[in-house]
């Protein structure tokens, strides 16, 4: 198994974003005073999404939705200033720049970008999708599809690599290959063509 070509996931996947949006998340629950566990949020934002959190959070308190996610990301935003990217990503960034091209798919804006530049991380990537393209969101395949049309990636040696099942199915659904970053031991439905624990051991993968 040899792989060339990378498209990874940002928040939980190279980048440890999720403790200060878990904090903002818990942040706009006790605002709205309804009382939840940071364990079980986080599951169920790793598991699901904070889009689900937030239409739960909504369908209890009565406030709209999209209110719920402006608090959310007025906060994500303010306090997800210097986020570090996981043990390893830099090195197994420039490995798959060695054989192949890196791509990023992320629900965020150019933020995403800077963060990289923040940590000499963004010369890595051929290019880099954000929520300004306006693709369908993951399971959707639609985003790793333009970037195999547009690459002219093979679907054999192009990996979807992402910390929820989501990204898993997005691979699948695009047809190409995918790893779960199970960073959490969380158990996802779907299978992977490969699991791993920490993002060193994607290394071998690409040789």
């Amino acid at each position: 198994m040899s792989y060339r070509n990378a498209i990874w996931d940002f928040d939980g996947t190279l980048y440890d974003t999720y403790p200060v949006m878990l904090e903002a998340l818990l942040t706009v629950y006790a605002r709205h005073q309804v009382p939840v566990q940071a364990e079980a949020l986080y599951r169920l934002i790793k598991q699901q999404s904070i889009k689900v959190a937030l239409r739960q959070l909504a369908q209890t308190t009565g406030v709209g939705f999209e209110t719920l996610d402006r608090q959310y990301h007025e906060l994500e935003q303010q306090t997800q200033l210097t986020p570090q990217p996981y043990v390893g990503a830099a090195a197994i960034l420039a490995k798959v720049s060695q054989r192949g091209q890196n791509f990023l798919l992320t629900h965020r804006d150019q933020a995403a970008q800077t963060y990289l530049a923040q940590q000499g991380l963004s010369q890595y990537f051929t290019e880099i999708v954000t929520s300004q393209q306006a693709f369908a969101r993951k399971p959707a395949p639609d985003s790793l599809l333009y970037l195999c049309q547009k690459y002219d990636l093979k679907p054999t040696e192009t990996v979807m690599i992402g910390d929820r099942a989501l990204d898993v199915e997005a691979g699948i659904n695009a047809g190409v290959q995918s790893v779960y970053f199970d960073v959490d031991h969380l158990p996802i439905a779907v299978q992977p063509t490969v699991t791993i624990h920490q993002l060193s051991e994607l290394l071998p993968l690409f040789e």
